[in-house]
């Protein structure tokens, strides 16, 4: 199988805990559907959302944001790197 050409994966820091903390479990969980439906590029409408699960959600969303743009610079200097080891620049 081949490998998903994406990113995989982003960040969590324990400051994040004490905002994640304050909602509850109910929000904390749809929040956390949400981070993963946005990292998979799927639209999240702020109306499906309580007010505390979206906090949860903006919680996160930088880190997405920021994992997709390192994967794409990543790829983006193997090419770079690629191309001047085989000549193709």
């Amino acid at each position: 199988m081949a490998k998903e050409k994406r990113a995989t994966w982003w960040k969590m820091f324990y400051h994040q805990r004490a905002a994640i903390e304050s909602v509850s479990d109910e929000d904390a969980g749809k929040g956390l559907k949400a981070a993963f439906r946005y990292f998979d590029g799927e639209p999240i409408s702020t109306e499906e959302l309580t007010q505390a699960a979206f906090l949860v959600f903006c919680v996160m969303r930088p880190y997405i944001d920021e994992s997709k743009q390192d994967y794409a610079a990543a790829v983006e200097s193997g090419k770079r790197g690629g191309d001047k080891r085989w000549g193709n620049a």
